[in-house]
């Protein structure tokens, strides 16, 4: 991710790194969705996208959906996304206007790590990219040491999310000193308490070195971004048989950012996209 290791993290834990609505969302205009699909372009005969190795680049609770449930967003706009960001305060100044115009589709933000630090650009660039009309997304740093549910009930006590936002992430790329035995139950305890809040699973951000090394086969029913760089298409890490985001740049020159963002791709012609997404309550 973009988010640099704060200080804290720096003394606390060894790090197995990652290299690294205003708008109607369920109606969109026709005009803008030509735009949008023009501006996607041909890719990967595979995966549907631009090869990146050749290229420069407090709500209450949410019922679960199910399967009769209608998909939280026009399908004919889903498909036109395709390339997005991920940022946080370390990124500096954000004109989300100019991110918009500069073809970027979706943004995931930084909100909180662990149980009591939250992001301190978030509350800023939350507001300004739903100003901008940025399909926005907010992500949570995962500390190895701390507990599960203070961590995500610290998460939600931050991040209010609307349907059409993208779906809660955790990211999980290091492993701290004091790291106990049992990782993969704590995560899960962290996803099942974001899950019974927002009304829909969250995305689980990993490399596939680190999961690998770290965690289970048994998180395949998760929405994955997995992070991997200088490739033709992401390695998944054991456990799934898709991804659904890819993030192929980290800290990239991105019109709009200050000091530069890393870069991320939607598995359009792969898995259902529409898990990413927070649904319409009823």
């Amino acid at each position: 991710m973009t988010t640099q290791p704060e200080e804290r993290r720096r003394n606390r834990r060894k790090g197995c790194p990652v290299k690294s609505p205003s708008g109607n969302r369920f109606a969109v205009s026709a005009c803008f969705l030509s735009v949008l699909l023009v501006a996607c372009g041909a890719g990967n005969s595979e995966t549907g996208e631009e090869s990146p190795a050749r290229s420069t680049i407090e709500s209450s609770p949410a019922p679960p959906r199910s399967d009769s449930d209608p998909p939280p967003v026009d399908q004919a706009w889903l498909k036109s996304l395709h390339k997005g960001v991920d940022v946080s305060g370390h990124s500096g100044e954000i004109d989300w206007n100019a991110v918009v115009a500069a073809g970027q589709d979706f943004a995931f933000l930084k909100a909180t790590e662990g149980m009591d630090l939250q992001d301190p650009a978030f509350a800023v660039h939350w507001l300004a990219a739903k100003k901008a009309r940025m399909t926005r997304g907010a992500y949570h740093f995962y500390v190895t040491e701390d507990d599960p549910e203070k961590q995500a009930r610290f998460f939600i006590e931050t991040v209010i999310l609307e349907a059409g936002d993208l779906a809660p992430v955790v990211d999980i790329e290091l492993i701290g000193h004091g790291t106990e035995p049992g990782l993969a139950g704590r995560l899960r305890t962290w996803l099942s308490v974001v899950e019974a809040h927002y009304g829909v699973k969250p995305i689980i951000y990993t490399s596939p070195n680190f999961w690998d090394q770290h965690l289970t086969a048994d998180f395949g029913d998760y929405p994955l971004w997995v992070a991997e760089y200088g490739v033709e298409a992401p390695r998944l890490p054991k456990g799934w048989d898709t991804w659904h985001l890819w993030q192929w740049q980290n800290d990239a020159t991105v019109a709009g950012v200050e000091k530069g963002a890393d870069l991320n791709r939607l598995h359009r012609n792969g898995p259902d996209l529409s898990v990413l997404f927070v649904p319409e309550q009823k």
